[in-house]
C-alpha cells in the first residue's frame, strides 16, 4: 500500500515539474516575441525622425530613438558605396578636421562660402587623397543657414550615387565651424558658367585653372537641361523636394555633366511621414514652375529671368497672367515647354519625367529647335556681372 502510494507521489511530482517547465517555456517565447517586435518599431518610427532631421529635433533627445537613428543609418549603405569603415562595413560620414587641408576659397555667398580642399579618405580600405569642395558658414552666419546647411547634409546622407545630383564625400559636425564635403565640380556654378561664356565677369566662383569655353553649341544647352532633368526627376523618385531651383544651383563637372546642388531648402516628403506631408505635394509643382525658368536661364544663355520687371512687381504680373515671351532664336516648341511649366493649373505641368523624355527627343534635332545664329547678344548683355 505504502510502495502505490509512493508511486503516486513520484508521477504527481514528474506531472508538476513538466507543467512548470511548459510555462517558463512559453514564457521565455513570448519574450523573445516582443523583443523580436520592438526594434523594428523603433526603426520604422526613425525612418520619420532620422531623414527630417531638425525638423523634428525636440525628439532627438530620446536615448531609444538616438540608438534608433544610430541602426537606421547603419542600414542605409548603399552598394553604389565602397564603406569607409572596412571593419564594420557602415558607412561613417563624419571624420576629423585634420583630415581636411584647405587650399583656398573658390565660392562665396553672403553667409557662406566654398574651399577647394584635399582631404584623406579612407576609400577601398585604404586612405586616399581626394580633392572635394568643402561648404562651410561664415563667422556672422545666422542660425537659420546653420540649419539650412545640416538640412542639406541630412538629405545628401540618404541619397545614392546619381551622375547628376552632388555627391557627399564627408562632414565635420563634432565642432564647429560645420563642414560638409561634397565632391570637387571644376567648373563651378551653371550660370556663371554660361554667363562667362559670354565674356561676363563672376566673382562668385573663381578657380582660374578652369575655364568655360565659348560659344556654346545649342547642342550643349539641350544637353544641360536633360540632365537638369534627369537629376530632378532622381530626387522626386525618392520624395525630395529642392524647393530653390535654379541655373546657380547646378555645377559643372567634368566632360559638362551638370549635377544638381544646395538641398538646404530641400526636404523629405515621404507620404508616411506624418510631420511633412502638409507641403509636398504642392512644393512640388512650384518646383516644377522653376524648372521653365531654369530652361529660360539656359536657353537665353545665362539671361536674367523676368527682364526689364522690378522684383517685387514679379508675383502681380504672374497672378495676371503674365508670362516671359519666347526669345527669338528659340523655336516655339521648345519654348512652349517652358510655358508648361508655367501653367497657371499646377495639376498641367508636366513631371520631370515627361520633361526629361521630350528634352531627349529633342537632341536628335537640336539645331532646329535652337538658332544660335538668330541669338541677340544685345539683348542678354545688360545682365550684371556677378558680384558677392
Amino acid at each position: 500500500m505504502l510502495r502505490n502510494h509512493a508511486i503516486y507521489l513520484t508521477i504527481i511530482f514528474l506531472l508538476v515539474v513538466i507543467i512548470i517547465g511548459n510555462l517558463k517555456y512559453h514564457c521565455r517565447e513570448d519574450r523573445i516575441d516582443i523583443q523580436v517586435e520592438e526594434t523594428p518599431m523603433e526603426v520604422q518610427l526613425t525612418e520619420c525622425t532620422n531623414v527630417q532631421g531638425y525638423l523634428l529635433s525636440d525628439y532627438d533627445q530620446s536615448p531609444s530613438l538616438q540608438s534608433a537613428n544610430t541602426l537606421h543609418e547603419q542600414t542605409l549603405v548603399s552598394s553604389d558605396y565602397m564603406p569607409l569603415d572596412q571593419s564594420t562595413k557602415l558607412r561613417n560620414w563624419e571624420i576629423r578636421r585634420e583630415q581636411v587641408h584647405i587650399i583656398k576659397m573658390i565660392g562665396k555667398g553672403a553667409f557662406s562660402q566654398v574651399a577647394k580642399a584635399i582631404a584623406f579618405l579612407n576609400t577601398n580600405g585604404t586612405e586616399e587623397q581626394i580633392t572635394v569642395a568643402v561648404k562651410m558658414l561664415k563667422k556672422n552666419a545666422p542660425e537659420s543657414d546653420r540649419m539650412d546647411l545640416l538640412s542639406e547634409l541630412e538629405v545628401m546622407k540618404i541619397l545614392k550615387p546619381h551622375p547628376h545630383v552632388i555627391k557627399l564625400m564627408g562632414c565635420v559636425t563634432n565642432s564647429d565651424p560645420l563642414l560638409v564635403l561634397i565632391e570637387y565640380i571644376p567648373y563651378g556654378d551653371l550660370l556663371g558658367y554660361l554667363r562667362k561664356s559670354r565674356g561676363l565677369n563672376d566673382t562668385y566662383f573663381k578657380d582660374p585653372d578652369v575655364q568655360p569655353e565659348t560659344n556654346l553649341t545649342a547642342e550643349q544647352l539641350v544637353r544641360f537641361s536633360c540632365q537638369i532633368a534627369d537629376g530632378m526627376r532622381y530626387l522626386s523618385s525618392n520624395k525630395i523636394i529642392h524647393r530653390d531651383l535654379a541655373a546657380r544651383n547646378v555645377l559643372v563637372g567634368e566632360g559638362e555633366e551638370c549635377k544638381v546642388t544646395d538641398f538646404g531648402m530641400a526636404r523629405n516628403v515621404h507620404q508616411d511621414d506624418i510631420y511633412t506631408i502638409h507641403s509636398g505635394p504642392k512644393i512640388n509643382v512650384i518646383v516644377r514652375w522653376s524648372f521653365g525658368v531654369v530652361l529660360y536661364e539656359i536657353f537665353t544663355v545665362g539671361g536674367s529671368p523676368y527682364p526689364g520687371i522690378n522684383g517685387r512687381e514679379i508675383a502681380g504680373k504672374l497672378q495676371k497672367g503674365y508670362r516671359m515671351p519666347k526669345p527669338k532664336h528659340v523655336d516655339e516648341q521648345l519654348y512652349q515647354i517652358m510655358f508648361q511649366c508655367w501653367e497657371e493649373k499646377p495639376n498641367n505641368r508636366p513631371t520631370f519625367s515627361q520633361l526629361e523624355d521630350t528634352l531627349k527627343k529633342l537632341m536628335q534635332n537640336m539645331n532646329t529647335y535652337v538658332n544660335l545664329k538668330e541669338y541677340d547678344n544685345n539683348l542678354y548683355a545688360n545682365v550684371d556681372d556677378l558680384f558677392e
